[in-house]
């Protein structure tokens, strides 16, 4: 399919909130064409909405005649075409364009040229935040990276655990070190843990593709597996992600629980929470959850599994107590 117009005009005004119908259809054909249009929109996107910040971090001089140059050359060149179709946009449409080609230049320069490298730590609150490639990074309570950014690499050092969006660079693999695993990958999301086992680093991936070597053992991972490697052995095990969903429930609070007894559900909502929820009776940590909860409010967490289990609440010191005798119904 062949398309006449400038996608970088509609996706000026796609930003500026004024695409009419017409013009948003064929941004959306556009788009499903390849997940490379799909990036191309989020990285202009995250430069538009991020411009003023990219600004604010360059601590030397940038310069940037040349990449106005191109942009205004870009302009010019586009501007002296035959009008097609509805290629007649105002000008402050090319405005918004030429801010976007130039933003997208000068925050190009900035991160292949003096890349931004930051020390992340993170202590009863999680941490959520993009770093100088425009990959994105969650940290889970009690984790720390730090990173190391050039030209020709993308170095991450990890304690804890970590969830990752990274933005594809074929050139620059994205590294990742925790204990004696390292992680590499070119761009994908998955989850990096070596928080709730120290002795393990458990490596669950959601899209994409994972290269995890531990020694001299190498493995591939793809979507839906998920590797866990002893940290003194270097012994890898590769299984499926837990179909309950719950491997980024830290980050999101959406969890599928399917016959999962109150023993394994109440630390992993401790740990989303950051709450103190404890079994008086030990016996209920035999009893089977079947309910899924979509980023609720804890207290409505709280009330239905005690509402499940004819459970008692009492609130003690900081901590939630649930107490009964059995299972319910």
């Amino acid at each position: 399919m062949e398309y006449t117009f400038d996608i970088d005009e509609i996706i000026a005004k796609r930003l500026t909130g004024e695409i009419n119908p017409e013009e948003n259809k064929w941004l959306e054909e556009w788009l499903n064409l390849s997940n490379a249009n799909r990036l191309y929109l989020q990285q202009m996107e995250g430069v538009w909405s991020q411009s003023a910040a990219a600004q604010t971090t360059l601590t030397k001089p940038l310069d940037v005649e040349a990449a106005l140059h191109q942009t205004k050359l870009k302009i010019k060149q586009t501007s002296a075409r035959k009008s097609s179709g509805f290629l007649n946009i105002p000008i402050k449409y090319w405005a918004v364009a030429a801010t976007v080609s130039l933003l997208a230049a000068a925050l190009w320069f900035f991160q292949n040229t003096y890349p931004e490298n930051v020390q992340l730590t993170t202590n009863d609150q999680t941490l959520q935040d993009t770093l100088s490639d425009g990959s994105m990074v969650a940290l889970n309570h009690h984790s720390s990276l730090s990173t190391t950014f050039d030209q020709k690499s993308r170095k991450v050092k990890l304690r804890g655990e970590a969830y990752f969006n990274v933005t594809p660079a074929p050139a620059k693999p994205f590294e990742i070190t925790v204990k004696r695993v390292l992680v590499t990958v070119v761009g994908t999301r998955f989850n990096v843990d070596n928080r709730s086992d120290s002795t393990k680093v458990v490596v669950s991936v959601e899209e994409g593709k994972v290269k995890v070597q531990s020694g001299s053992k190498v493995i591939y991972l793809t979507a839906g597996e998920q590797a866990t490697i002893d940290c003194f052995t270097n012994e890898i095990t590769l299984s499926q992600v837990p179909k309950s969903g719950n491997v980024k429930g830290w980050l999101d609070r959406r969890f599928v629980f399917d016959d999962v007894p109150l023993s394994e559900v109440i630390p992993i909502i401790n740990d989303a929470y950051g709450v103190r929820i404890e079994l008086k009776n030990p016996a209920l940590g035999e009893c089977r959850l079947h309910t899924r909860f979509n980023d609720e409010p804890i207290q409505r967490i709280i009330e239905l599994i005690a509402d499940t289990f004819s459970l008692k609440i009492e609130a003690r010191n900081g901590r939630i107590i649930l107490d009964g005798t059995g299972c319910g119904n």
